[in-house]
C-alpha cells in the first residue's frame, strides 16, 4: 500500500503553507479544534476546499502522530483520501450534510480500501471487500475516511496496545493511558487528526477513552447498533457509536449511524441541539456511583462539584438519588465478551473469502498465529476456554437469562418512580487517568448503559489542575431511544460552561 507522506502532501499542492494559498482577505482555516459547522463555513466563503482541507490532516498527523510527541494513533491512512477530496471539489452540489468532513475510524470497522487489522499483526492484510454499513452511510452523505485508529487487540482490553499500532499516548499527558479499546479514536480526534470519530463500546470502548480525551462520547441505544461489517466482541452488548469534541459533531454523525434511521429521526436528533438544554431539565444523580471524597482526589471533585453547580445555574432540577441493587449491576455481572468472542470471530473472519488476502479465518487460527502482543495471550486463552464451555458455566446463564430486565426494571425504579427523571447523572470514571500500562479502577460504571442496552454519554465535565491538567468526565444515561435528549442535556452544559481544551501537545501547525 502506498503511505502517504508530507513529503508527498507538498509535492501535491502548489504552497507549502496552506493558510498561504488563501487570499490575504481570507480568514484561514484552522485545523485544531475545528468543527463541521466551522469547515462548511470556510467552503462557503472560499478559504478553502476540501483537498487542502484534507492535506492540512495529513500534515498534522504526519507532525505530531508519527513525529513530535508521537501519539501514534493512527495504524492506516487512506491512500485514496486526496483523490475523494478532490472528486468532491468538482461536484456542483456541496450541500450534502458531511460534505468532506474527515472522519476517523476505529481499525475493528470495515473499509474497503484500507486493512481491517483489529489491532493485530495476525491481521496486517485483512481485506474485507466492503465497507461497514455505517461506513457506507458516512461516505455516501460526503464523509472521507480518512484513516483506521489503533486499538487494542480485538477490542478486549483498555490500554490502547495493539501489536499492529503499537503503543497509543494520551492526548494530554503523554505518560498516561488513552483507555481503550478505542483509545486510538479518542487521542486522534482530541489531537484533531479528523474532525469526528468511530469508536465501538462493548463495556465502556467509546466513553472510558472519550473521558480521558476530553471528548463526547456517545453509545447508543443496542437496539439502534448498526454492526453489519464490525468485527464483533460481544454480539450482545456491542454498539458503534461517535466520539467528538463536541456534541453538535456527533449529533451530525449518529444521525447517519443508527440501525433503520428515518428521516423524521435523523430531524429529531438535529432539533435536540437546544442552547437552553438544561432548562428545566431533572436529573438524577446516582449518589453511590460517586467516589468517597479524599485527600487525594480532591482536584477530582473540584471539577465534579464545578460541573454540578454549572448544571443547576443552567436550571435543571438535580436530586441526589440511590440505584437500587447497585452492587448486584455494577459487581455482580459481568461483560459478555469473554463467552461470546470466539463464535463472534470465526463468524466474522469467514464472512469473505481469502483466497485474496489470505487472511486467517478462525480464532483458534488467531490464537496459533503468535500475531499479537504477548501481553493479551492468557486471556484469548481464558476466552477459548470460556466460550467453548459456556452453556455449563453459571456465570453465563446469570449474565444471559434477565440481566437486561433485571438491570433496566432498576433503572426504572428511579426514573418513573414518584418523580419522573429525564436522565441519570454520574462520572465516567471514578479517578482520574493512571500511567500507561495501567486500567482504570473505576471504570465499573460504564457497565450500567452496557448491561442495560440503554444510551448513554459521556461528557467532558472539566478540567482537573495540577502539574498536569487533565479531563474530567460526566456521563448522562436515557431511556432507550432518547439520544435526542441526552444530546439536547450535553450541548446545554457546552453552553453555560465550556470546558474543552486542546491538548498542549497537539497545536496548531504553523
Amino acid at each position: 500500500m502506498k503511505k502517504i507522506t508530507l513529503a508527498m502532501v507538498a509535492i501535491m499542492t502548489s504552497c507549502v503553507g496552506l493558510t498561504g494559498c488563501a487570499s490575504k482577505q481570507k480568514q484561514p482555516f484552522k485545523w485544531s479544534e475545528s468543527t463541521i459547522d466551522e469547515l462548511h463555513q470556510a467552503f462557503s466563503r472560499g478559504n478553502i476546499n476540501c483537498r487542502e482541507v484534507v492535506e492540512g490532516y495529513i500534515r498534522r498527523i504526519d507532525a505530531l502522530d508519527k513525529k513530535g510527541p508521537g501519539f501514534n494513533s493512527i495504524i492506516t491512512l487512506n491512500p485514496d483520501a486526496l483523490n475523494r477530496a478532490a472528486e468532491l471539489d468538482r461536484q456542483k452540489d456541496k450541500s450534502i450534510p458531511l460534505w468532506c468532513v474527515p472522519v476517523i475510524v476505529k481499525d475493528n470497522i470495515n473499509t474497503a480500501d484500507m486493512p481491517t487489522t483489529l489491532g493485530m499483526k495476525a491481521l496486517k492484510n485483512s481485506r474485507p471487500p466492503e465497507d461497514a454499513d455505517i461506513v457506507k452511510k458516512l461516505k455516501k452523505e460526503g464523509a472521507i475516511i480518512l484513516g483506521k485508529a489503533n486499538m487494542d487487540e480485538l477490542a478486549i482490553s483498555m490500554l490502547g496496545l495493539s501489536s499492529s499500532g503499537g503503543q497509543t499516548l494520551n492526548a494530554y499527558v503523554l505518560s498516561n493511558g488513552p483507555g481503550g479499546s478505542s483509545g486510538g479514536t479518542a487521542t486522534a480526534v482530541s489531537a484533531s487528526f479528523a474532525m469526528v470519530g468511530l469508536g465501538t463500546d462493548t463495556g465502556g470502548s467509546i466513553r472510558i477513552p472519550s473521558a480521558l480525551a476530553g471528548l463526547t462520547g456517545i453509545r447508543p441505544t443496542r437496539a439502534l447498533a448498526d454492526l453489519n461489517g464490525v468485527a464483533p466482541l460481544s454480539i450482545t452488548q456491542d454498539t458503534v457509536g461517535p466520539m467528538c469534541r463536541q456534541v453538535k459533531d456527533c449529533a451530525n454523525i449518529l444521525r447517519f449511524t443508527e440501525l433503520n434511521s428515518t428521516a423524521e429521526r435523523q430531524k429529531n436528533i438535529m432539533n435536540a441541539l437546544n442552547s437552553s438544554g438544561l432548562k428545566g431539565a431533572r436529573l438524577a444523580m446516582v449518589s453511590g456511583m460517586f467516589p468517597s471524597r479524599t485527600k487525594e482526589n480532591q482536584e477530582y471533585w473540584e471539577v465534579i462539584d464545578e460541573a454540578i453547580d454549572a448544571i443547576k445555574q443552567a436550571g435543571a432540577t438535580v436530586d441526589v438519588v440511590e440505584l437500587p441493587e447497585q452492587d448486584e449491576i455494577l459487581n455482580k455481572y459481568m461483560s459478555l465478551s469473554r463467552y461470546e468472542i470466539k463464535s463472534g470471530l470465526d463468524m466474522y473472519l469467514q464472512s469473505w473469502p481469502s483466497d485474496q488476502d489470505k487472511h486467517l479465518r478462525s480464532y483458534d487460527e488467531l490464537l496459533t498465529s503468535k500475531g499479537y502482543t504477548p501481553e493479551i495471550e492468557k486471556w484469548l486463552v481464558l476466552y477459548k476456554e470460556k466460550s467453548e464451555n459456556r452453556l455449563n458455566d453459571p456465570d453465563w446463564k446469570k449474565n444471559t437469562q434477565g440481566r437486561q430486565v433485571f438491570v433496566r426494571k432498576q433503572i426504572s425504579k428511579v426514573m418513573d418512580g414518584k418523580v419522573s427523571y429525564d436522565a441519570l447523572l454520574y462520572p465516567t470514571l471514578t479517578q482520574l487517568n493512571v500511567p500507561l500500562g495501567n486500567n482504570t479502577e473505576g471504570r465499573k460504571n460504564v457497565s450500567l448503559s452496557s448491561f442495560s442496552g440503554l444510551p448513554a454519554v459521556s461528557f467532558m465535565a472539566g478540567m482537573a489542575g495540577g502539574k498536569e491538567p487533565q479531563p474530567v468526565a460526566l456521563e448522562f444515561l436515557g431511556r432507550a431511544f432518547s439520544e435526542p435528549l441526552l444530546i439536547n442535556l450535553v450541548r446545554g452544559y457546552e453552553m453555560v460552561h465550556p470546558v474543552r481544551v486542546a491538548p498542549d501537545q497537539a497545536p496548531e501547525l504553523p
